[in-house]
């Protein structure tokens, strides 16, 4: 007895494994048939076919159409796969482009360039402190009397224009002048350049130029004085007598003196600041 319950036991265990193997492999079929049914094509209604019943040759029947058994896979047709969404080009890197260029040598240059200008902002303070403790004035007498016209005069100053006139002084005979100011101890070159011209007769003229070469004593008035003379005759003696001359003479006289009460100190002008 206990055999043949055993023997049932084991059968209605293998029974029920086959159940449910069946069971699940039926599942899994449905599943795939539903993943793979392609979706409805859209129907397209065609004319009604006139249907003729013929009988059928020696009493055959004609069969219906075919129909797809239920369970059986049909050709789906193939579904076209979407490309994928191109991705997102990388940000690319940041560059910071090239190096700034080495400014060591340009600074080395700027440091020597303010050096040398201090030093000469000290030369310049030191000149400008004999300067101003040595003077000059410059005066000119014209003693050329009435038979002339002065119509041009210019003098130079170690080659710069310190005057210049295009017509007569006023009180020349008297003495008038021409230039005051500093200058720096040493030799200097006073140039005179003139065009006098008849009174009677402008056609009769002269022109003179004249170079004086002078010393200027430190912490001194060194006192110019050009002197113009004409002794000419040309144009009254000439015409009447064929015969004539000119007699010009320019002189200068330097004479130095102590400096005046209230010149300005020897310190000089006061130095430029540093910015």
């Amino acid at each position: 007895m206990r055999s043949i319950a055993r023997t049932l036991l084991v059968l209605v265990a293998s029974l029920l494994l086959v159940i449910l193997l069946a069971e699940e492999a039926d599942a899994q079929r449905r599943r795939r048939r539903r993943r793979r049914q392609p979706p409805p094509a859209a129907q397209v209604e065609e004319p009604p076919v006139e249907e003729t019943e013929e009988p059928a040759e020696d009493g055959e029947e004609v069969a219906p159409p075919a129909t797809p058994i239920e369970g059986e896979e049909m050709d789906a047709p193939p579904v076209e796969e979407t490309p994928p969404e191109p991705s997102e080009q990388p940000t690319e890197a940041f560059d910071p482009g090239p190096a700034p260029p080495d400014v060591t040598p340009i600074r080395a240059d700027y440091v020597s360039l303010m050096d040398d200008l201090v030093q000469a902002r000290m030369r310049v303070h030191a000149l400008g402190a004999e300067l101003f403790r040595t003077r000059i004035t410059v005066d000119l007498q014209d003693r050329t009397g009435d038979n002339v016209t002065l119509s041009r005069l210019t003098v130079h100053l170690d080659g710069a224009p310190i005057f210049r006139s295009d017509g007569p002084l006023e009180h020349g005979a008297q003495g008038q002048n021409l230039f005051s100011g500093a200058l720096a101890p040493g030799p200097h070159v006073l140039t005179l350049e003139l065009e006098q011209r008849a009174r009677e007769d402008d056609a009769y003229r002269y022109e003179v130029r004249e170079s004086y070469r002078f010393m200027v004593a430190r912490e001194r008035l060194s006192e110019v004085t050009l002197i113009l003379e004409d002794g000419s005759d040309m144009a009254r003696s000439f015409p009447s007598g064929g015969e004539g001359r000119y007699d010009v003479r320019t002189r200068m006289r330097v004479a130095t003196r102590a400096l005046p009460a209230g010149a300005p100190a020897a310190s000089g002008p006061a130095p430029a600041s540093e910015e």
